[in-house]
């Protein structure tokens, strides 16, 4: 990094600890910048740090990048995308209206949703599977449908919701000797 791009610090994740070449991971958060600074310790060796969308794919993940033993860092790993939720249909599918008709979100994303005063709607890291996009037939409102089963007992959706793009903080360890990763996401500028 150069004098003249100072970073700030936006949220901090802490430490991604690995022993030996195994991969650990942290829970999801709510990609708010899309850029990645990963610190690994001179207390193991170093290892691929990055962000994927579940634990069971194996591997690494979708964006990674190598980070030795005691260096530093930046990966741009994803976009920002967030939009507010303004209602919900029920179903084995939850389909939420979204009150932009221009939105980042994309289908094969993984979204949290926050917010709701109904807690059935709240939902960490789930998959968007489609969405209707805004058309005159129906009032150009723009449509998402999640993976998540609203079908069973589930009130009315009211409040106010967010729905954004999240990931999974990830860490391989290149040797036996396991990677100590701090992970922070960060601000350019």
């Amino acid at each position: 990094m150069s004098a003249s791009q100072p970073i700030r610090v936006v949220v901090d994740y802490g430490l991604l600890t690995t022993s030996g070449t195994g991969t650990s991971t942290k829970n999801p958060f709510i990609v708010k910048t899309g850029i990645l600074y990963a610190v690994v310790s001179a207390e193991a060796d170093g290892g691929h740090i990055g962000v994927c969308n579940t634990t069971t794919s194996g591997g690494v993940g979708l964006s990674t990048i190598y980070v030795a033993k005691q260096d530093d860092a930046l990966l741009r790993f994803a976009y920002p995308a967030s939009s507010v939720v303004s209602a919900a249909t029920t179903g084995t599918s939850t389909v939420l209206e979204l009150d932009t008709q221009d939105t980042k979100l994309r289908v094969g994303d993984f979204v949290t949703v926050i917010g709701s005063s109904v807690a059935a709607y709240n939902a960490s890291h789930v998959q968007l599977t489609a969405i209707e996009a805004p058309q005159r037939w129906n009032d150009y409102k723009c449509k998402v449908t999640i993976d998540l089963d609203t079908s069973t007992g589930t009130a009315a959706f009211t409040g106010i919701a967010t729905v954004a793009k999240s990931v999974i903080p990830v860490v391989y360890g290149e040797t036996a000797n396991g990677c100590d990763a701090f992970i922070k996401e960060v601000q350019l500028g």
